[in-house]
């Protein structure tokens, strides 16, 4: 099982039967994973990613549950922020999944703008409109990071969270899974 598959798991045990959603290319593997899946979670294709994060911001208010929504990397993450930013006002209950570039393409500090297409430091810039917000360095942190992520998003006050997901993370495999 890879950790898109494993999220998808995730969500199904955890009662979440629809996703909003935006199509990238840096989002493909958990596209694929919630395909499998289809006949237990609903994908609602959006016309866009603020769509996506409004779409599911309404659905967790009417459920009073989880409201869960995917985009792809840079523009498409950035795009769903009003969405992010509503949940943490109104404290929604809220998991946005964002695409990004592999790992081993992202900048870190070298000091350069960007290494990936569209690579966006997504985590800096949501940290003021979420409860957690976190970018996965191996598949063996995963399965804590998704408990984490949507643990802070049902607790206390609930909000937003963000799982900015690096293609190489999506499609690598969890030991023992």
């Amino acid at each position: 099982m890879n950790c898109a598959e494993y999220l998808v798991d995730f969500l199904v045990r955890k009662g979440v039967t629809d996703v909003f959603g935006y199509a990238g290319g840096y989002i493909v593997p958990f596209m694929d994973a919630l395909y499998s899946r289809q006949d237990q979670i609903k994908t609602h294709v959006c016309y866009n990613e603020q769509g996506c994060s409004y779409a599911a911001d309404g659905y967790a208010r009417m459920k009073g549950e989880l409201g869960v929504y995917f985009t792809t990397s840079g523009p498409g993450a950035v795009n769903a922020f009003p969405g992010l930013a509503d949940a943490w006002f109104d404290g929604v209950p809220l998991l946005g999944i964002c695409g990004n570039v592999s790992t081993y393409e992202q900048r870190g500090y070298s000091g350069v703008r960007q290494n990936g297409f569209q690579e966006m430091d997504i985590v800096s810039m949501t940290k003021h409109i979420t409860k957690y917000s976190v970018t996965p360095s191996s598949a063996d942190s995963f399965p804590e990071i998704v408990a984490r992520a949507y643990d802070l998003a049902m607790i206390g006050r609930r909000g937003g969270v963000v799982i900015d997901f690096p293609y190489n993370i999506q499609k690598t495999s969890i030991a023992g899974r």
